[in-house]
């Protein structure tokens, strides 16, 4: 019996897109035997039963993952000693890491470092410890502006990294009224809506400063949690508008309630790497405003209204605009990013271009 490619894909964690990212992941190994730890948070027998595959949670507190992490590498390696996998994946940089560890200390055919962030070496340790990767190590780049960025600042990586975008699968959507019930969104009003977390890339004070210079009756959504919560509300009051802005908290599942807002606006800083929510709302047939920031331009090009990362003023003027157009406007524009998503974010696109890189079809030649 021909035994299986080995595939092993290690988390820091859940939090955030990283439940889609793993599940993404192990759906396009579905031909191999996938193994997918997470290093922290707590068990989930929900999480596991959707992921493909094993999963291990080890649970580990934040201090196990400072310093070299050698013990948490050995406490892995113990794991899977006695099926070596032939490719690990390593979400993060520290998963990364320590799947660098294992390659020293085990005979893998690839590892490859996920980058879901600019700046992923930035850190002069991680530079310089870049020089010095077996030949068998590799990056992903989740936009073409990570992996362009990356090689600018470290050009001794050109040919080792490829660039693969998230996908998404069908949604399942409520309707409207019942995702605004859900929300506690009034009925009746013109919602913009934004989902992330509540942290500087995402720029919510940016938004809150355009709706409060928008002259009409309109609210705003804002669907997550984080450090800037409390700064956030106290901003609203600041601006006059905390009766038009619903703070609804984190949602698990959160793109089920899409239909809830009239349309989508993404805010974020040149941070911001990707937006997987970006699928979410072209998905959800929901119109967008995105910032011009490279990595969500990367995603919607030219089937949102964009406006200048940063710009107040432009902002406002594009929710206005946004505001102002007919429902078969608002459909047209939904419906181009609908078919972006389908030509180049589908979960079989995805599988495809992941299983044709060379390091990977060397270890883990597709079957199906």
């Amino acid at each position: 019996m021909v035994q299986k490619p080995r595939i092993l894909q290690i988390c820091h964690d859940y939090k955030g897109p990283f439940k889609t990212v793993a599940r993404q992941y192990a759906g396009c190994f579905a031909d191999c035997d996938v193994t997918t730890i997470f290093l922290r948070g707590p068990m989930s027998a929900s999480l596991a039963k959707d992921i493909h595959g094993e999963v291990e949670f080890l649970t580990l507190p934040a201090g196990d993952l400072r310093g070299l992490k050698i013990s948490v590498a050995r406490q892995i390696r113990n794991m899977i000693s006695e099926t070596r996998p032939d490719i690990i994946f390593g979400h993060r940089y520290k998963p990364f890491y320590i799947a660098q560890l294992l390659n020293y200390q085990l005979d893998i055919g690839a590892v490859v470092g996920v980058m879901h962030e600019y700046g992923y070496l930035d850190r002069w340790t991680r530079s310089v410890f870049s020089r010095y990767w077996k030949d068998n190590v590799h990056l992903i780049g989740v936009s073409d502006p990570v992996r362009d960025a990356t090689v600018q600042s470290h050009p001794h990586l050109d040919g080792r990294i490829e660039v693969l975008h998230h996908s998404i699968e069908a949604p399942t959507l409520l309707d409207s009224v019942t995702a605004r019930h859900e929300l506690g969104i009034p009925l009746g009003r013109y919602c913009f809506g934004s989902i992330g977390r509540l942290v500087r890339k995402k720029n919510h004070a940016l938004l809150l400063e355009a709706l409060a210079r928008l002259d009409d009756d309109s609210v705003l959504a804002i669907v997550g949690d984080g450090e800037l919560k409390e700064s956030l509300a106290q901003q609203a009051k600041r601006l006059g508008i905390r009766d038009r802005v619903v703070f609804c908290g984190a949602h698990d599942d959160a793109r089920r309630l899409m239909k809830a807002f009239d349309s989508f606006v993404l805010s974020s800083t040149e941070e911001e790497a990707f937006g997987i929510v970006l699928l979410e709302a072209m998905a959800a047939s929901v119109p967008i405003i995105c910032s011009d920031a490279p990595g969500p331009m990367s995603v919607v090009e030219d089937t949102a209204l964009s406006f200048t990362k940063g710009s107040v003023e432009d902002l406002a003027a594009k929710m206005t605009e946004m505001r102002g157009m007919s429902a078969a406007e608002g459909a047209a524009l939904a419906a181009r990013a609908l078919a972006r998503l389908g030509d180049n974010f589908s979960v079989s696109s995805m599988v495809q271009k992941i299983r044709s890189f060379p390091v990977i079809e060397q270890h883990a030649p597709i079957s199906f």
